[in-house]
């Protein structure tokens, strides 16, 4: 190959690979010769050099340049034939690539090529991959969770979530974009550590990007004709953008083109098609090459655009866009116009812009109608608390309507929220009109962790007259609360009394739908979770971003009771990336702890821990919710467990317990219970159960009470008929731990046969969830840990004998050339085999068991 600026990438560890290498691997093994194809960036040559080194065979290397001064392979010797690699295989003359052909049809040569993705290919190539002697590998950009393993390989230590999906939003998850981006924010100090996080301390966007970024995006985008250039400025304006708006409808044939080309993709829309770019950094740096009067003009053009296709009627989201880009432009909308802005930008917790409209439409004020004035400083007041701003958002509301209702909710919502006077915020409740003081007094009794109180807010539904409406908007949150205090049936049965409220508000709908999703959850019932999350989409408006969040986080905990684990993290990365939006249904601390947990049930320990971290800051930033925080300690007893810290699990668990239980939240204190019972106390769990009175009504919560009990009688018929009926409800990972934990029992007991059935039910649980292994309590906790476990792989025993000697995971990835997720999924594995929790437990049971430090048989 010839020599080659160095770009950021190749100062970056190497992550996220491990597919494709693994693909190359399968061919060479099989004699076949490899083409890498990708978009430009995404690592192809990198990985053409990473496949050479793993392979350890001798090399030869070239281009469409140095090619033909290679020597003529001698002919094939006995073992495998020589490899030869070639860079950029789709710029090949026709006499060079005829050459390659002929030699890799004798036998003489393995190929290992490159090419762009879409370029065509010369005939001979072409030809020999139809004859499946060159099997194809594509490289691709990095998904949400391999950005994430990026930038903390290259950091070396946790990154925010919320600044990895921005980075990966804006990058489009381009390794060579991300690389640089990331160089030149650490350069200038807007990506840096604080609190133990490496955090984006604001957004590149507004300003010129670095000189390097530049490039990059001139690399990837490639040479871009003034149609081209004007359509990506659009999509950076405003995307995505229907193909059918006449201004984009204008630029079709390049939009074909930079579709080829990868730099704009496009998605369904409920009419045809949408574009928007796939790199939304790159549309930033055509924008910030305008000059300012064009760039201004595009702005009215494009607004100008939406005005007409919407018309009379156009959507909200529509109106954000053209009143955006007119304040833009310079141009100042109607008030009325930027108050429907300012409402629209709140909801997709915009709060920044929220205040710029509002503030704008406060300044119409003398020509404003009676009581718009109030209706802006409203929005001022709902925005500022959105950023945090409590102090200034009572100032703000305090300009409005002092006994509207809205007002007071708005007022109640910020001393909570915001200024974390739950107290106060109490008090101002009971100020509040019962049109909707009774949901606001039930979201703040949530706060004050007044349970009971909250569960019964809404059983005066069926027989109030006059505040029967009151009582009905309340049902949701009282329903939310009645899953604690007695279970789900209970909470289900209420709910249903007052489920009629298709002719109420949207945010009716919205509360009954999620908290619908969430009981279904709780009770097992699927066909009830996707009716409800169905609703709960078809409810709100689809730039609702708190209801977005809703409906991932109760997605996300069916995934995890189901172990469908790759879903729940991914929905949970999403989620808690979003805006800082605090409520009584999610906030970000307690997403975070979800993903944490959700982490360390696929395997991911030190991802799991170090979201932890996260977890602590973001808690400094909400009011105490004992709910959540009881919720976040369970998770992190969850995570500590499966990380080998089960004393630390154990102290978490027995304190979430009595916490919970003391305050009437019964079914996070049998969730603690039923953990406390797994991690190897069940006889104290079980004694705790009887004298915490811990009861409720639901089939999951009946079940763990029943798994708490059948572990403290060591009662191995009994466990194997609740992993049964695990099973029938979906909990497919319980059903595999109750089966693990008969086995052991029966086999511990002499009854064989026993004990047979039940690990082969064990098995046939665990084939029927996805990413997971029965976490390390369940195979080798208490006394009668097996006799006899598993041998470890080669590959297994070479990682955890690397972790015996003292060198850290990372060390362990360089050293191996993987990634630092499969050092961990190894090191766990090993743990569960060699019946330990912890890598200071590896030395002495790594030598005992290798002799003469042969790797095990695997």
């Amino acid at each position: 190959m010839t020599a080659r600026t160095e770009d950021a990438t190749d100062r970056w560890p190497l992550v996220d690979r491990e597919a494709p290498l693994a693909e190359i691997d399968a061919l060479a093994a099989r004699g076949r010769g490899v083409l890498l194809t990708g978009l430009p960036g995404t690592g192809r040559t990198r990985l053409l050099r990473e496949a050479l080194h793993r392979s350890g065979r001798s090399a030869a290397v070239a281009d469409h340049e140095t090619l033909p001064t290679l020597p003529e392979p001698s002919a094939p010797a006995a073992g495998p034939p020589p490899l030869l690699a070639v860079d950029d295989a789709h710029r090949l003359p026709p006499a060079p690539a005829q050459r390659l052909a002929a030699l890799v049809r004798q036998g003489r040569i393995l190929l290992l090529a490159t090419a762009l993705r879409g370029a065509p290919l010369p005939a001979p190539i072409a030809e020999l991959r139809r004859e499946e002697l060159l099997g194809s590998v594509a490289t691709t950009p990095f998904d949400l969770a391999g950005t994430t393993r990026a930038l903390r390989a290259r950091l070396g230590s946790q990154v925010a979530t919320d600044t990895a999906a921005r980075l990966w939003e804006l990058t489009g998850g381009n390794p060579l974009l991300l690389a640089e981006l990331v160089e030149a924010s650490i350069a200038d100090g807007t990506l840096r550590p604080a609190q133990g996080l490496w955090q984006w301390q604001r957004s590149p966007t507004g300003r010129r990007p670095a000189g390097r970024v530049r490039q990059a995006v001139e690399r990837l985008s490639g040479p871009l004709d003034a149609a081209e250039r004007e359509l990506i400025a659009l999509l950076a304006l405003g995307g995505p953008l229907s193909e059918e708006l006449p201004l984009i409808a204008e630029l079709a044939e390049a939009a074909d083109r930079l579709l080829r080309r990868g730099v704009v993709a496009a998605e369904p829309a409920v009419r045809g098609r949408r574009l928007r770019l796939s790199r939304p950094l790159s549309g930033h740096v055509i924008l910030t090459e305008l000059p300012p009067r064009q760039a201004c003009a595009l702005r009215v053009r494009l607004a100008d655009a939406l005005d007409q296709a919407g018309g009379a009627r156009q959507e909200k989201a529509a109106v954000l866009l053209s009143v955006a880009l007119r304040v833009d432009a310079g141009q100042t909308p109607s008030a009325a116009r930027l108050r429907t802005a300012a409402e629209v930008a709140l909801r997709r917790c915009d709060f920044a812009a929220a205040e710029r409209f509002a503030r704008l439409a406060l300044d119409d004020a003398p020509n404003a109608a009676p009581g718009a004035d109030a209706a802006s400083a409203l929005l001022l007041g709902r925005a500022l608390s959105g950023q945090g701003r409590g102090t200034e958002a009572e100032a703000a509301l305090a300009a409005a309507d002092r006994h509207s209702g809205d007002v007071l909710a708005a007022r109640v919502r910020n001393l909570a929220w915001t200024m974390r006077r739950v107290e106060a915020a109490a008090a101002l409740a009971e100020r509040v009109p019962d049109r909707s003081g009774r949901l606001l007094r039930a979201t703040v009794g949530l706060l004050r962790d007044r349970m009971g109180d909250v569960a019964g807010s809404g059983e005066t539904a069926p027989r109030e007259a006059s505040g029967s409406w009151a009582a009905r908007s309340c049902a949701p949150i009282a329903a939310f609360a009645r899953v604690e205090t007695e279970g789900s049936a209970a909470a289900s049965a209420l709910l249903e009394r007052c489920r009629q409220v298709e002719n109420r508000t949207e945010h009716d709908r919205i509360m009954y739908a999620a908290v619908g999703a969430y009981i279904a959850v709780e009770a097992g019932d699927d066909p009830g979770l996707r009716h409800h999350l169905d609703r709960l989409r078809r409810t709100a408006a689809p730039y609702d971003q708190r209801v977005r969040v809703w409906g991932e986080a109760v997605e996300a905990r069916a995934h995890r009771a189901g172990c469908r684990l790759p879903e729940a993290v991914a929905l949970l990365r999403r989620a808690a990336a979003a805006p800082e939006g605090q409520d009584w249904f999610t906030t970000r601390p307690w997403l975070l702890a979800q993903l944490a947990g959700a982490l360390a049930e696929s395997g991911q320990h030190t991802e799991a821990v170090r979201t932890l971290i996260e977890v602590r800051v973001a808690v400094r930033r909400t009011p105490r919710y004992p709910l959540a925080e009881d919720h976040i300690a369970l998770e992190e007893a969850r995570v500590l467990g499966r990380s080998g810290d089960v004393p630390g699990a154990l102290r978490r668990a027995e304190e979430v317990a009595r916490r919970s239980a003391a305050a009437g939240r019964k079914a996070t204190a049998l969730a603690a219970l039923h953990l406390l019972a797994r991690l190897g106390r069940a006889a104290a769990a079980a004694e705790l159960l009887d004298a915490l009175g811990v009861a409720v009504r639901c089939p999951v919560g009946e079940l763990r009470a029943l798994h708490v009990r059948a572990l403290a009688a060591r009662d191995a018929a009994h466990l194997d008929d609740l992993a049964d009926r695990f099973a029938r409800l979906g909990r497919f990972p319980l059903a595999a731990e109750c089966a693990s934990q008969a086995h052991r029992l029966s086999r511990d007991a002499g009854r064989h046969r026993a004990a047979r059935a039940s690990l082969a039910a064990c098995r046939g649980h665990l084939a029927a969830t996805v990413g997971t292994e029965l976490p390390g309590w369940a195979v080798s906790s208490g006394p009668s840990a097996p006799a006899r476990r598993l041998p470890l792989t080669a590959r297994e025993h070479q990682t955890a004998s690397l972790a015996a000697s003292g060198l850290d995971n990372l060390e362990i990835a360089r050293r191996l050339s993987v990634s630092v997720r499969t050092v961990e999924n190894h090191l766990y594995r090993a743990y569960g085999k060699l019946g330990i929790t912890s890598r200071a437990e590896l030395g002495g049971h790594v030598e005992a068991r290798t002799g003469l430090a042969q790797p095990l048989a695997g």
